[in-house]
């Protein structure tokens, strides 16, 4: 028997028609198909007026995210030490400072006290990065963050999850998400960030493509055109831009697979709560999953020395193992070429580094994986 890391196969037949019926079209590039699936989530997520712009993976989402700040030469971005590369390398991208401040490692996500902590003179942000789907903070944190300071929300991997009943992605300016092959949905590759307003998502989508107007809002599109009457509008640039947008067979395949993301959150939580209450508590540590969450992968956290040895242990069962996505960013030989901040000790993100991997949690998962995985557990010695 085999656990993998994703759903295999990751496309039922519905996708695979709607991804077919595109190819047919002719309309390949970014097009009526994106616009829709922007329209489904936005409203989703209790945006109404549609401020949600697709593009081609989350680290583009992380990415358009970021410009969008129009940060200054060393301002500094609060980030957590445990957290995929993409979410920093934008900050350094940009011109800003990525500051790491240690996690809980019990939640795997950052606390309040890990915020305050890294706090300077300088301008900052905030990237709430909520891990695995286990979300950061209450709600009630937010308010007094966000007086101070802009807050960002890293939702890759946490699609579904909730803080009191309100969709993460919609506390900060921005939440950006990931639908890559393993995550809650899939568009093969493909993210989405999600504006607070429609200023914003303009911009986004300017930034998106190139720079140009084409894609914007009639309102704004006309203004630009006013504004520089010298200019073929057709190729009218107003941002320093990219090329990340999605195309209209990722979107195709979204629009059938996210409707599908609330039972499959159900059968998450499930397996995860099989799983948590299966481990052996004297072996791992279990990881304390928030009201609200979905997670995207189960984390096996040993208390001893033995994380190499339990992902031979594992690999060798069949059941594949990843490490906790980058361990502690600062020990990455990367983060030599960047500037960057240290806040205090990071003594959590150092104990995740060296004592945790994941394993595949996915509603794909028979009755039958699911019972595998404390089987081989509980063949495990360290």
């Amino acid at each position: 028997m085999k656990i993998p890391l994703a759903q295999d196969p990751p496309l039922a037949e519905e996708e695979i028609q709607a991804a077919i019926s595109v190819l047919r079209s002719g309309r390949l590039t970014q097009g009526e198909k994106v616009a829709e699936f922007e329209k489904v989530f936005a409203e989703a997520h209790g945006y109404p007026d549609g401020h949600a712009v697709f593009c081609n993976s989350g680290s583009s989402a992380n990415l358009l995210a970021v410009t969008a700040l129009d940060l200054k030469p060393g301002d500094e971005v609060i980030v957590p030490a445990v957290t995929w590369p993409t979410t920093v390398w934008p900050i350094v991208q940009c011109g800003g400072v990525p500051v790491l401040v240690d996690v809980d490692p019990a939640t795997l996500v950052s606390r309040l006290e890990h915020v305050a902590r890294a706090k300077s003179r300088r301008d900052h942000f905030i990237w709430a990065v909520h891990l695995l789907g286990n979300r950061c903070w209450e709600a009630s944190d937010v308010g007094p963050l966000e007086n101070s300071t802009m807050i960002l929300e890293d939702c890759c991997e946490a699609l579904g999850a909730e803080i009191n009943g309100q969709p993460v992605g919609t506390f900060g300016r921005f939440g950006t998400f990931s639908f890559y092959l393993s995550h809650h949905i899939t568009t093969i590759e493909g993210g989405m960030v999600l504006c607070r307003d429609a200023q914003d998502a303009d911009r986004l989508r300017a930034i998106r493509s190139h720079g140009w107007t084409r894609n914007l809002s009639t309102v704004a599109r006309v203004a630009a055109e006013q504004a520089n009457p010298d200019i073929d509008p057709r190729f009218l640039f107003t941002e320093v831009g990219y090329n990340v947008r999605g195309t209209e067979l990722a979107a195709a395949i979204g629009l059938v697979q996210f409707p599908k993301r609330i039972p499959w959150a159900i059968r998450r939580r499930a397996i995860a709560k099989h799983w948590t209450e299966a481990l052996d508590v004297e072996l791992f540590q279990p990881v304390q999953w928030a009201p609200g969450a979905v997670p995207f992968a189960f984390p096996l956290v040993v208390r001893g020395d033995g994380r190499d040895r339990l992902m031979a242990h594992l690999e060798a069962a069949g059941i594949e193992t990843r490490p906790l996505v980058a361990g502690n960013l600062a020990r990455q030989p990367a983060m030599r070429k960047v500037k960057h901040r240290i806040a205090g000790p990071l003594m959590g993100a150092d104990f995740l580094h060296e004592n945790a991997l994941y394993v595949g949690l996915h509603p794909g998962l028979t009755d039958d994986q699911v019972g595998y995985l404390p089987q081989v557990l509980a063949g495990f010695r360290p």
